[in-house]
């Protein structure tokens, strides 16, 4: 990514040929876009090249070339590290850790909201890139918090036509 793919004025930045060769604009929200023009005066009151085709993501070891994906895991792992930042299994995230949760979380912002969760998957699998929903899956494992938010809509909709049978002592089964 270059700077150039930031648009300021739409808050929107633009993904060029990832995964698949596919290429994505990205709305930003409010937040996100203030961090991004608030990175992009840090860049300037250093300095450094602020031109489009500069490299969005400044790499100060390599002279401003751009991060690979196993550089920028290096750089990040110790910061990390020293933010006491780690998965429940107390590693170190990946990338890729950031975009199962921002999956999850959207899927389960989605079910609490009462959000037609089906219909909104290719807006997920756009957003992040996929070439269908199918590989959007992968991102949401069965976990506990999505498996209890999905079994209370189903209850919510169709509880009133499950009706519990009685074992010959009178007990539900």
């Amino acid at each position: 990514m270059t700077l150039g793919d930031y648009n300021r004025q739409d808050a929107t930045l633009l993904i060029r040929e990832s995964k698949f060769h596919k290429s994505r604009l990205l709305p930003l929200n409010s937040t996100i876009a203030e961090e991004m023009d608030r990175y992009l005066r840090a860049r300037a009151q250093r300095r450094l090249s602020v031109s489009s085709d500069t490299h969005l993501i400044w790499n100060t070891k390599t002279g401003g070339r751009a991060y690979s994906g196993k550089g920028l895991q290096g750089s990040l792992g110790p910061l990390f590290k020293q933010c006491s930042i780690f998965t429940a299994k107390r590693r170190v995230p990946r990338i890729h850790d950031f975009r199962h949760a921002f999956a999850v979380n959207a899927l389960l912002r989605w079910y609490r909201e009462g959000t037609e969760v089906g219909g909104k998957l290719p807006v997920l699998a756009t957003y992040m890139g996929h070439a269908s929903i199918v590989s959007t899956h992968y991102y949401s494992q069965w976990i506990e918090p999505l498996r209890t938010a999905a079994s209370e809509r189903f209850a919510r909709h169709y509880g009133d036509l499950i009706v519990p049978t009685l074992d010959q002592r009178g007990r539900r089964r």
